[in-house]
């Protein structure tokens, strides 16, 4: 009588698809139905709203906002900066942060997938330009206008938010 959870039912049959496990072939059937009524679930409760978009993703945007800045400071010194960062999150995380970004595709994330986000600097302009990939494609993210996206426009779509959280720094 409670109705069907999409979210824990998708997630098992994922868990089952990435180990190999045998599935229920009834499940199987409806498989896409599925992943659809869990992505539907999902952005309902994100409600589309920047809130409860910052509420999912707003401390990492702000970690990832002051990383890129940090790293491309002149006066930072050279032993402050981190060439790479990596960071773990679950799948649930991703579609607000892809959300964010503008590149939702309104498919469930694959299991294992990456988001990767290089920081360039023009050599002649001294520009600093932000690349995108998600799967392994280059994307282009909101606001900008195309992959190769200019940092302060990258960073005005990272920062559509309303609330900050920099006081959450540890």
């Amino acid at each position: 009588d409670d109705g069907v959870d999409f979210l824990t039912l998708f997630d098992n049959m994922a868990a089952e698809q990435a180990h190999g496990l045998l599935s229920c072939p009834v499940l199987q059937r409806f498989a896409q139905v599925i992943e659809q009524r869990a992505v539907d679930t999902i952005l309902y409760k994100q409600n589309g709203d920047r809130e409860s978009l910052q509420m999912a993703v707003g401390p990492f945007l702000h970690l990832l906002e002051s990383n890129l800045l940090m790293a491309m400071n002149p006066a930072t010194p050279p032993g402050d900066t981190r060439k790479l960062y990596l960071y773990a999150v679950h799948d649930m995380t991703l579609i607000p942060l892809l959300t964010v970004l503008g590149i939702f595709d309104h498919k469930w994330p694959p299991f294992a997938v990456d988001v990767t986000i290089e920081l360039y600097q023009h050599q002649r302009s001294k520009e600093w330009f932000v690349q995108l990939r998600y799967h392994g494609e280059e994307q282009v993210p909101r606001g900008c206008p195309d992959q190769l996206c200019p940092l302060d426009k990258f960073l005005n779509t990272t920062s559509q938010t309303p609330v900050s959280y920099t006081h959450l720094r540890a």
